[in-house]
């Protein structure tokens, strides 16, 4: 006789007799249930990083913009204080000494025009003999020979002038070179200048 095995209620008569399920098969189920929990957890954690990451990254681009056009409105403005101040520095000084610029001018002419039959000095009225003393003066120490004509004209203004000879000549025009100097700002900064 075959030995009889306990009847332990392993069967569902209800549904067309499955088993019912064991300890292994709910364990194997609950791992792989968890098993797929963290996968869709680490496939929407990797989403969400991705996320913050483009949005750092895009922060991080509107900020460095945001500092180059701080920084480039800061040179700009330093260089508009520079301007003024270099405005001012210019006016103080020929208030100060009037003929400096000219005095290095008529040197530098000399120095190019020492054969020259003749170097003609044009100047502000107000500054005629001022400018005639200094170019006598100047022409003694550079040895120049030829002869020294120092004329006034009302459209040069003071500490501007014109230096002739039959070879060449300097202008000093300050408005034009306060022109140059601005410009040279704009297309540093590709915009006109404007004042501060």
């Amino acid at each position: 006789m075959a030995s009889a095995t306990k009847f332990m209620f392993g069967t569902d008569f209800r549904e067309g007799s499955r088993k019912a399920a064991s300890e292994a098969d709910l364990a194997a189920a609950r791992a792989e249930g968890f098993r797929a929990g963290q996968e869709q957890a680490h496939r929407e954690a990797q989403s969400q990083l991705s996320g913050l990451t483009g949005q750092l990254a895009r922060s991080a681009e509107r900020l460095f913009a945001q500092e180059a056009a701080r920084a480039a409105a800061l040179e700009e403005h330093a260089a508009h204080v520079a301007l003024a101040m270099a405005k001012a520095l210019a006016g103080a000084a020929l208030a100060e000494k009037p003929m400096a610029a000219l005095t290095a001018a008529v040197r530098e002419a000399l120095s190019h025009a020492r054969t020259a039959p003749h170097l003609a000095l044009r100047v502000n009225e107000g500054m005629v003999e001022a400018a005639e003393g200094l170019a006598r003066k100047l022409a003694a120490e550079h040895g120049f020979a030829g002869k020294l004509i120092v004329l006034g004209q009302a459209d040069i203004a003071p500490g501007d002038g014109r230096i002739e000879w039959a070879e060449g000549g300097f202008v000093l025009d300050s408005q034009q070179l306060e022109v140059l100097i601005e410009q040279a700002v704009a297309r540093v900064f590709g915009h006109a200048q404007a004042e501060p």
